[in-house]
């Protein structure tokens, strides 16, 4: 992916790019999930990665979608979670912006 200044330089990605701001805590948690779950594969895994805290990424199944989310939005950083084959990224910043990228559409 191309980045900026260490950001994702949504302007030149490929593929589909959704983005939102939602200030909400409890919304923003609820619409990554949202996001997550409409996107992963039956017997795959979300893989998640955060760009400071978190020294360990995390792999989660399609039932834990939803709590370990939640539990994983608690840590103040950005956060990436991705498709197992790379072919979507959800990426949630702690300032309330929620960013989805399906790279199989252009």
């Amino acid at each position: 992916m191309p980045f900026s200044a260490g950001k994702i330089d949504w302007s030149r990605v490929v593929g589909r790019h959704q983005h939102w701001r939602i200030d909400d805590e409890r919304l923003l948690a609820e619409s990554a999930s949202r996001e997550i779950r409409a996107r992963i594969k039956s017997g795959s895994v979300v893989e998640h990665v955060g760009d400071g805290l978190s020294p360990y990424g995390v792999r989660f199944t399609e039932s834990e979608v939803d709590s370990v989310t939640v539990a994983l939005l608690e840590v103040p950083e950005h956060h990436y979670f991705l498709a197992e084959d790379r072919s979507w990224v959800v990426v949630v910043s702690f300032e309330g912006d929620l960013d989805v990228l399906d790279r199989a559409s252009a």
